[in-house]
């Protein structure tokens, strides 16, 4: 990865964003103890770390990513278990990609779910991760007490996301475009990336469509961070191609709160707009954030989160 610290460095210089205290007091909480182990499963070591005290909760997806989106404040009322899914897992043993399905992927975390003795556990995923945790508690709602879906979509790779996409981003101001192209042509000069620096560069590029801030630096999200992204493109491409989270029933399995930023040019909110009503589910827009609420408006957040923890059943 020492090449793409390289890169940081030379998007430091052309991204300067107004973060620079978020971003601070993530560092800070990463020096903060914290429980590790990990996980194996079929040869890939799910890493995973323990965080905070009280209610616990799952977050699946990166034991290194996802830390580093919660606030301090917030480890005053949960006990995270934040795990690694296996296109994040730094040793991984690659699978037959054709007779990898979802079913497997709600294998991984209901192993991880028996090993750490968690029982009717809050579940929380971001993006993809928020999706993945539905479709867990749907299968295992006995072992699920509430679900937590952030920046998360319920249409996936089909007409009905692109489409919502390419008009909410005719919408984007002149400024956040002029931004998206320029970023384009320096993706277009980078040469010899691997395929997970491509990834990595790719996302941290599309700021404008990532972040309310569209100037925003995402490299330090990315320190340290393993892709293989063999599963990684057979989750997107194969498992949630034409996906729909409500096609076989208008319903969720436990209470469940989806939370979106008004300004998320990837997973739009309004892909949810028929979706309001829904017995059990409650979905929350934060006006000044994009794909990722928990970190760009945090203290509303943290506040949404419990209150609604408090009031739900």
């Amino acid at each position: 990865m020492s090449l793409m610290h390289s890169f940081l460095f030379l998007f430091l210089m052309v991204f300067m964003t107004s973060n620079h205290s978020l971003k601070e007091n993530q560092q800070e909480l990463n020096k903060t103890n914290s429980r590790e182990g990990s996980i194996t499963i079929n040869g890939t070591k799910l890493n995973y770390s323990v965080e905070g005290k009280g209610r616990p909760c799952l977050v699946i997806g990166s034991s290194i990513y996802y830390p580093r989106t919660f606030s301090k404040e917030l480890r005053n009322h949960f006990q995270f278990y934040f795990a690694d899914m296996r296109w994040f897992a730094k040793s991984y043993s690659p699978v037959k990609l054709e007779e990898f399905t979802l079913q497997n992927i709600v294998d991984d975390i209901d192993k991880i779910i028996s090993e750490l003795k968690l029982k009717k556990v809050i579940i929380m995923g971001h993006s993809i991760h928020g999706t993945i945790a539905f479709e867990y508690a749907r299968k295992h709602p006995d072992k699920v007490s509430h679900i937590v879906m952030l920046g998360s979509p319920n249409y996936q790779t089909n007409q009905e996301q692109e489409n919502a996409i390419n008009k909410l981003w005719e919408s984007a101001s002149a400024e956040r475009k002029e931004i998206q192209n320029r970023n384009w042509k320096i993706l277009a000069g980078m040469k010899n990336l691997s395929s997970a620096q491509s990834a990595i560069e790719t996302y941290c590029l599309m700021s404008p469509e990532y972040w309310f801030d569209p100037t925003y630096d995402a490299h330090w999200l990315w320190a340290d961070m393993t892709l293989n992204t063999d599963i990684l493109d057979h989750l997107y491409n194969s498992i949630f191609s034409n996906y729909y989270m409500f096609k076989d029933g208008r319903n969720v399995p436990v209470p469940t709160l989806v939370v979106l930023g008004r300004f998320d040019y990837v997973d739009p909110a309004t892909l949810w707009d028929e979706d309001y009503g829904i017995p059990g589910l409650t979905i929350k827009i934060f006006e000044n954030s994009g794909h990722t609420p928990q970190l760009e408006e945090s203290e509303l957040f943290d506040k949404v989160l419990v209150e609604w923890l408090n009031t739900s059943k």
